[in-house]
């Protein structure tokens, strides 16, 4: 689940000139705000000027074109919001500065990339430094403790054991929110990781939690490593495992895999990276894939966008997430079948621009500005109008259409996608959201659920 720099992996797409909607719109587009002296000035209701989006299980975040965050969801019980407290809110509201509290007098900015985890979030700031909020139990946000952060805090350097902090995480180029661990990329083309290891997602070769980040090892080592990932060129992360691609654009992946979700062909956790094996293999495969632009880890499977522009998945399969017409387990990758297909599918999709996985369902943005979803439905996840499952690519809709749809969202220019909801930053700078909603993670002031995608409203004032 992770939002990272466009010019790293195509997953966010930034423009310093976004603003608001064009005046043209409905009537109902404004809302009048107190501006103090100024008096009383229109401003859209819609939550515009974002560049970036980011799902979270329970929650949501949005990189606005100033450098500033906003966050909205009724859970807010871990301080995911970043407002300074455990207060919900049902639409978008201002992610503090460093060490505020509520009532927040100043707010985070300079911020260029963003990521949401399960519970738990991440900003990369101008100066390549890290910074984190949310849930913390098990070390996630970096900064050698396991208190919650309700306000961000800033990620400790590789491996210092304070506290406090004497030296903070530099030189990162992206970054990936899991379950509850996260990962940077170096500018260096190497990969650190903290927080949760059950399963060996950190990729240090143990299961022993860390509360500031620890080198990943490289592939075939076992710990106590002496070799470490290097040339990497793109990360994801999810509830319990990470994919990177290196190198050559191969797809690498460790941590758990009882779904086969690490595409090696079988269900063995790795502690440490192994290659995903290539379409069409049984372990102990021999040839592996590659050609990868980008990867989606999802709940417990795993997606990757090749360079043709096509789309393959591996692991649990129960709803169809894979996208291949069969609700058929895969230990190795199988390709995505193209939209109105069905088992065994003679076409593919292709034409995909961004890729995003969410619990049990998978979202492809296509070079059109189209966007297609498949898998699990029973909430509206997948935007067509419907709670139907989907075993193969469906449409999602327009904002404010009833199904049957006519009309579909276009021109899209990058989604996000969580445990059961999904995120679209349109054409306008404005946010589009559907699915699961019954704590607000849709930002639209209500609660429930959306099988048709609503548009995200302007944020609310900060409380003072």
């Amino acid at each position: 689940m992770a939002v990272v720099l466009a010019a790293a992996m195509g997953l966010v797409i930034g423009d310093a000139s976004a603003g608001y909607a064009n005046s043209g719109q409905a009537e109902n587009a404004t809302a009048s705000v107190s501006a103090g002296d100024a008096g009383t000035r229109q401003v859209p209701a819609e939550l515009g000027s974002v560049t970036a989006v980011a799902a979270g299980t329970l929650h949501s975040i949005a990189l606005r074109s100033d450098g500033t965050v906003v966050a909205w969801g009724a859970l807010n019980s871990w301080g995911q919001l970043g407002n300074g407290s455990t207060r919900p809110s049902l639409t978008p509201t201002p992610v503090c500065a460093v060490g505020q509290r509520s009532p927040c007098t100043e707010f985070l900015t300079g911020v260029i990339a963003i990521a949401a985890g399960t519970f738990h979030n991440l900003a990369l700031l101008r100066d390549r430094t890290v910074v984190a909020w949310g849930y913390n139990a098990y070390g996630q946000l970096g900064d050698r403790s396991n208190g919650d952060g309700y306000s961000p805090v800033r990620v400790c350097a590789v491996q210092v054991w304070g506290p406090p902090c004497d030296g903070l995480l530099s030189g990162v180029r992206t970054l990936s929110a899991g379950g509850a661990h996260s990962l940077a990329q170096l500018t260096d083309g190497t990969v650190v990781a903290w927080g949760y290891n059950s399963s060996g997602q950190l990729g240090d070769g143990t299961t022993v939690d860390r509360v500031t980040p620890v080198r990943v090892c490289a592939v075939g080592q076992v710990a106590p490593c002496t070799r470490f990932l290097t040339g990497v060129r793109s990360i994801d992360a999810v509830l319990s495992h990470s994919l990177a691609a290196v190198d050559n654009a191969q797809a690498i992946a460790w941590g758990a895999n009882y779904f086969g979700q690490l595409g090696d062909g079988t269900t063995v956790n790795r502690l440490t990276p192994v290659p995903v094996c290539a379409v069409g293999q049984v372990a102990p495969c021999t040839r592996f894939l590659y050609a990868v632009k980008a990867l989606a880890a999802e709940g417990s499977n795993s997606m990757a966008l090749l360079g043709d522009g096509s789309a393959v998945t591996w692991g649990d399969n129960y709803s169809g997430q894979l996208g291949d017409g069969t609700r058929e387990r895969r230990l190795t990758p199988v390709r995505v079948c193209a939209a109105g297909q069905v088992a065994p599918c003679t076409r593919f999709l292709y034409g995909i621009r961004h890729i995003a996985g969410g619990d049990s369902h998978g979202i492809a943005q296509l070079s059109s500005g189209g966007v297609v979803a498949w898998g699990y439905n029973e909430v509206g996840q997948l935007g067509d109008g419907t709670s139907t499952n989907r075993l193969t690519p469906v449409r999602v809709c327009a904002v404010g259409q009833v199904a049957p749809c006519t009309k579909y969202l276009s021109l899209i220019r990058a989604v996000s996608a969580s445990y059961q909801h999904n995120l679209a930053l349109q054409p306008d700078y404005t946010v589009a959201a559907w699915g699961w909603n019954e704590f607000g993670q849709l930002g639209n002031g209500a609660s429930g659920r959306e099988l048709i995608p609503v548009q995200v409203l302007a944020p609310r004032p900060a409380l003072r």
